[in-house]
């Protein structure tokens, strides 16, 4: 990383910001987000007001360069959470485009392992796609397991699913390697 960020959670100030560098993350993925998830992703108030928590990483000039959304249930906002007690997961890892490569989003993915571990999630699912590969790298790289078994069909796209036992890596500190 070439200077620390500093992850908080994001205030109604920051969603205007959020919104265009989540847009912007997606799109340079050079695939199509259509009208309707771009309005889901955008839709930064709409995340926060779910209960869920937006979380920003912000660089040492106050900048906003990524955001995840943290989903501790019961929020109604994983749709994709299995029903097991103890489940958690995050949506929508953005790191503006601009600003990748410098290991913001996996401090973003730390933050959300650090927070889950303690409110006490056993485990924690996400979903993701298949073009998504600097992702998946990420979340290898934390321990999640790529679970087919567990894939949804959205629409035209695959998502795929990926684990964590949370209890099982706490032990090792559950973080990305330095």
């Amino acid at each position: 990383m070439d200077a620390p960020v500093k992850i908080r959670e994001a205030t109604p100030a920051d969603f205007d910001e959020i919104a265009r560098l989540t847009l912007a993350a997606y799109r340079a993925l050079s695939v199509w987000v259509g009208d309707d998830y771009a309005a889901e992703l955008a839709d930064v108030a709409g995340r926060a007001e779910s209960g869920a928590t937006v979380l920003v990483a912000e660089d040492g000039d106050g900048r906003l360069v990524g955001s995840v959304t943290l989903v501790l249930p019961p929020s109604p906002f994983f749709e994709w959470i299995s029903g097991v007690d103890g489940d958690c997961g995050f949506r929508m890892l953005a790191v503006d485009p601009e600003a990748q490569g410098r290991g913001i989003g996996p401090a973003l993915v730390d933050e959300c392992l650090r927070r889950s571990r303690a409110a006490g999630r056993a485990r924690m699912l996400i979903g993701s796609t298949p073009w998504m590969t600097t992702a998946h790298r990420i979340y290898q790289r934390v321990g999640f397991v790529r679970r087919p078994d567990l894939d949804q069909q959205w629409g035209p796209i695959t998502g795929w699913d990926f684990v964590l036992d949370l209890t099982a890596d706490a032990e090792s500190g559950g973080s990305l390697p330095e």
